[in-house]
C-alpha cells in the first residue's frame, strides 16, 4: 500500500492511498521513461570519490551527493571535479547532527545552514537551488510536539534551500511534489542489508506507478563491513539493472526543474 507523510493545515498526517494510476502529466517522463530515479549518496565519504563516482561516470549516470562539510574538507578538490562533472551538490550540514533536541531554529541554522552555505558556496559557487538532506533522517528540531518540531525544522529549511530529502517513505507521486518538496520521500536499501534486491524491488513500484524514487547510500566499499555500507558488487548490481528499465536517472534538481518546483 503506497502511504504519504505530509504536513497541511497545521496537522501531520499519515494518508494510505490504493494503488495509483498510470502517470498521467501530458509528456511523461523525458525520453519517453516510465518514471524517474535519483541516486543520492549522503556524507561526503571518500569510499563515493573512490569508487561510486567512477561506477557512475562508466555508467554515463549522474548523481546527487549531499556532502558533510567536515567530512569532505580533506578531498575538497576531488568533491569540486565531481561537481565540474555535472553531479549536482547537496547540504547535509556541517557536523551532520542526529541528536537536536538542545538546538533553537537560530542556533541551528546559524551552526548548521548558515556555515555549510557559506562553505558551499564558496567552493562550488554560489547556489540558490540547492537541496538539503536530513542528517539521520531526523526531521525533528528542538524541543517540544512533534508536529511543532517538524514545522520549526521546515521553517528553517524554507529560507535556504528549494526542497529537501527525508530518509524513508513511498516513491513520490510527481502531482504532489511541489506541496511536499521538504519532506521528498525515499529510502537507503542497503543500510541494513546488503541486498539489491531492495532497491530494485522499490524502484519498480515507481516503475508500476509512474512515481519518482530516491535512492539514498552511504559509504561503496569492496565489502561491506558495517550498517550503512553497500559492496561495489551489489552497487553495481543495482546501477546496471538501472540502465536496463525505461527509466530517467537524474540528479534531484533536475526532477524538480522536470516537475515545474521552483524556488521558495
Amino acid at each position: 500500500m503506497l502511504t504519504r507523510r505530509t504536513i497541511l493545515a497545521g496537522a501531520t498526517v499519515s494518508v494510505a492511498l490504493a494503488a495509483p494510476p498510470a502517470f498521467a502529466r501530458r509528456a511523461g517522463w523525458p525520453g519517453g521513461a516510465r518514471a524517474a530515479v535519483s541516486l543520492t549518496y549522503d556524507d561526503g565519504l571518500d569510499s563515493q570519490l573512490d569508487h561510486a563516482v567512477p561506477a557512475l561516470d562508466a555508467r554515463g549516470l549522474k548523481a546527487t551527493f549531499f556532502l558533510t562539510e567536515e567530512n569532505m574538507q580533506a578531498r575538497l578538490r576531488d568533491w569540486q571535479a565531481v561537481a565540474a562533472e555535472g553531479h549536482e551538490i547537496g547540504d547535509h550540514t556541517v557536523s551532520h547532527p542526529c541528536e537536536l533536541k538542545a538546538y533553537s531554529a537560530s542556533r541551528f541554522t546559524r551552526e548548521q545552514v548558515t556555515d555549510a552555505e557559506q562553505y558551499f558556496n564558496a567552493n562550488f559557487g554560489v547556489d540558490r537551488q540547492r537541496i538539503f538532506a536530513f542528517p539521520c533522517g531526523v526531521i525533528d528540531l528542538g524541543r517540544g510536539p512533534q508536529l511543532e518540531t517538524e514545522l520549526r525544522y521546515i521553517s528553517v529549511l524554507r529560507k535556504r534551500f528549494v526542497a529537501a530529502r527525508a530518509a524513508d517513505g513511498d516513491p513520490n507521486d510527481p502531482r504532489q511534489v511541489g506541496k511536499d518538496r521538504y519532506l521528498l520521500q525515499a529510502i537507503a536499501p542497503t543500510y541494513d542489508r546488503d541486498d539489491p534486491r531492495l532497491a530494485i524491488d522499490y524502484v519498480r513500484k515507481a516503475l508500476r506507478w509512474g512515481f519518482w524514487a530516491i535512492l539514498i547510500f552511504h559509504a561503496v566499499a569492496p565489502k561491506r563491513l558495517g550498517d550503512g555500507d553497500t559492496s561495489i558488487a551489489s552497487h553495481d548490481l543495482i546501477l546496471d539493472w538501472i540502465k536496463t528499465q525505461r527509466l530517467w536517472c537524474a540528479p534531484m534538481r533536475s526532477v524538480l526543474r522536470e516537475l515545474k518546483v521552483e524556488t521558495a
